[in-house]
């Protein structure tokens, strides 16, 4: 696997990895029950804010939340001819 140095530092693997149709479709439904599950917890979180453990939790499942939905979009926007 050949990695290469990004602008800031970073490594980025230029190795390509293929995923079979039906395979990409089983990361595409457990992304998208993911994503629900975070909305659940995060809404409960939202409208419990008076108990100190939902209160501590919910930066945690905020930032679970926006990682879930760009992968979720990603999943959306992903060219249907796969």
């Amino acid at each position: 696997m050949n990695t290469t140095l990004e602008k800031g530092g970073r490594m980025s693997k230029s190795k390509k990895y293929k995923i079979k149709q039906k395979d990409f479709r089983k990361l595409e439904k457990l992304a998208e029950r993911i994503y629900n599950t975070v909305v659940v917890l995060d809404y409960f979180c939202q409208k419990q804010q008076e108990y100190d453990e939902l209160r501590n939790i919910t930066p945690i499942i905020e930032n679970l939340r926006r990682d879930s939905d760009k992968l979720n979009v990603y999943f959306i926007n992903y060219p249907e001819s796969f």
